[in-house]
């Protein structure tokens, strides 16, 4: 709880300084924190045409979709511990990854290569963060870029964060799981175990997280089933 006010305080600080006033800040750090992304604003973050404060929210957004285990182990001097998570890693080359490809993508809607990193970069974070912010409207982006946000909504942000979605954890989990079932077609007589930050995962985790995945994935496809029957 420390850790997770203590963002917020200095997330509502760090919007002040841009000129952003009192009560907005409040509401847009609050939306950051809670990855809820609630804005007084119809236009949302977009409403403020500020490269500082999309940079912050991007930032913060990012920062609350990282497990506070790590940011409790950097705390008590464990950060070479903390820098070795395999999902941080994870994490942090998929947003990488993701917000390129979509810069790149969208590099002839906006003039100017800062402008696309800058919108890539926030909706990447808001999207991944499950916060929901937008500071553009990324309707009007090639399909590759919407394709791209859609599957960053399932996979979500790091266990033990305030994000939703699958988590990353579970999805470095299911595809090292694949990667283990190709190995053993291969060669039928290997003995391969799955790890995660250098654990071997038991057998039992690993089914549970297959059954959440497949559940997951039914509870999406049937509620997009009931949905599409309002326009039936």
């Amino acid at each position: 709880y420390l850790i997770y006010f203590g963002l917020t305080i200095l997330h509502i600080l760090c919007l002040l300084a841009t000129g952003m006033p009192l009560f907005d800040s409040v509401i847009h750090s609050m939306g950051s924190a809670g990855t809820g992304g609630f804005s007084n604003r119809n236009a949302c973050v977009g409403a403020y045409d500020s490269v500082a404060i999309d940079v912050i929210i991007t930032i913060f957004m990012l920062l609350f979709s990282i497990n506070f285990s790590v940011y409790f182990l950097a705390l008590t001097g464990k950060l070479r511990q903390a820098l070795k998570s395999d999902e941080l890693r994870f994490f942090f080359v998929m947003v990488a990854v993701s917000t390129l490809a979509i810069a790149w993508n969208i590099r002839d809607v906006y003039e100017t290569v800062g402008d696309c990193l800058r919108y890539a970069a926030f909706q990447v974070a808001s999207i991944v963060s499950t916060t929901g912010f937008s500071s553009a409207n990324y309707d009007l982006w090639p399909e590759f870029s919407k394709m791209l946000l859609v599957v960053l909504t399932f996979i979500g942000a790091c266990a033990g964060s305030t994000g939703g979605g699958i988590k990353c954890s579970r999805i470095l989990i299911l595809i090292r799981s694949a990667a283990r079932e190709v190995r053993s077609i291969i060669h039928p007589r290997a003995v391969s175990v799955v790890r995660l930050d250098g654990a071997p995962l038991p057998e039992a985790t690993l089914h549970t997280t297959q059954c959440y995945f497949i559940i997951n994935l039914f509870l999406v496809f049937g509620a997009a089933v009931v949905v599409g029957l309002g326009n039936f």
